[in-house]
């Protein structure tokens, strides 16, 4: 990541849900490299344009002053910005028509035309774009989300910008995923995509240790690869989590081995903790209506119970709630956002996580 900033890329990180993309921008935040300034912003709530420029805009002034890099032109640049929209307030009586009247996408633009930073970029992190313009589509129209795109992209492209300041977008859904119904994958083209993986085989013995770690406890010779078997998605939350109950068991027990049956009580002990599987549900009735949220959930309800699903049986369902001319939209929503995938055979698919699809067997199918 670091790499791609160094060479002035403006950055998307694509990852399922889960994999700890916020925890990655927070690390970001948290140590970075001399030369970068970084803002961290969360978008999620913001469903205006607007709104989520005069926000970008506040929180970029507030880490400059805090990090003591602004210059005095830009500090009177935005004194006299503030200070206009409070004499519309006064006039208008009412602070929030006032502010109306601000174009913020063209004063930040213009702060930053101002700004002056010595040998410093200004990275922005900002966290659940893709459900801003979600929230823009379903507040506004898919209209309103294209020109919010645009003017993104306008900053990005900026010249006069490029040292300047660059953008790394991060979110629990796939923001490809939401700009290609509209065709507006051509707004976000300029994005270097950061691809965020599950753990290999030796990342996860290497996490399993660290979560263990100072407590004087062993796996038996089969119970570590059994508990590699049974999550199967490599991903740091499903460790913690079966850890996590694994160490209870072990107290409840009183003995100091891991063992396959204690696994097996300590992912039951999981699946009842509804508040870690639920949001994948609750995701999906939110971003789906009608037919298309009865095609996800008869196809995930299908594949919890035959754990396998090929394309042509995919192919009927849609036929079956009249979306054949969407559904692979769908599909590839899916797998970006780390419910299923096809890596096996592109024409057959399957829960990412078996926990998952246990929980979901239990808790949705049935």
């Amino acid at each position: 990541i670091w790499n791609e900033l160094a060479k002035g890329n403006h950055l998307l990180l694509v990852a399922p849900r889960r994999v700890g993309k916020s925890s990655i921008l927070f690390n970001l935040y948290d140590k970075p490299k001399t030369g970068f300034n970084i803002v961290y912003y969360t978008s999620e709530s913001v469903n205006n344009i607007n709104e989520f420029y005069k926000k970008l805009f506040n929180h970029i002034l507030e880490r400059l002053k805090l990090s003591k890099k602004i210059s005095k032109k830009a500090i009177n640049f935005s004194k006299d910005l503030f200070s206009r929209i409070d004499e519309i307030a006064i006039a208008t009586g009412k602070i929030k028509f006032g502010e109306s009247k601000i174009s913020y996408v063209k004063e930040l633009s213009n702060f930053l035309d101002h700004l002056e930073l010595k040998n410093e970029r200004i990275i922005i992190l900002v966290d659940e774009f893709a459900q801003t313009v979600e929230n823009i589509i379903e507040d506004s129209d898919e209209k309103t989300a294209i020109e919010f795109l645009q003017t993104m992209r306008e900053i990005r492209q900026n010249p006069t910008l490029f040292k300047k300041i660059q953008f790394f977008y991060s979110g629990s859904i796939g923001l490809e995923n939401v700009v290609s119904r509209f065709n507006g994958s051509k707004f976000i083209n300029d994005l270097m995509p950061i691809q965020i993986t599950p753990l290999n085989y030796n990342e996860s013995i290497e996490l399993i240790k660290k979560i263990i770690d100072n407590d004087p406890i062993t796996f038996n010779d089969k119970a570590l690869e059994y508990l590699l078997e049974e999550i199967s998605w490599w991903i740091p939350f499903y460790f913690n989590l079966i850890m996590d109950e694994v160490d209870k068991k072990i107290k409840e027990s009183k003995v100091n081995l891991i063992t396959e049956n204690l696994i097996d009580l300590a992912i039951n002990s999981a699946l009842k903790l509804s508040v870690y599987f639920k949001p994948w549900y609750e995701r999906l009735r939110t971003a789906y209506k009608g037919h298309d949220f009865s095609f996800v959930k008869d196809i995930l309800n299908i594949l919890s119970d035959k754990k396998l699903l090929t394309s042509s049986e995919i192919i009927n369902r849609a036929i079956k709630y009249q979306i054949e001319e969407s559904y692979s939209d769908i599909m590839n929503a899916l797998k970006h956002d780390g419910y299923v995938n096809n890596n096996d055979d592109p024409n057959v698919y399957r829960f990412n996580s078996p926990l998952l699809r246990k929980w979901w067997y239990c808790n949705v199918a049935n």
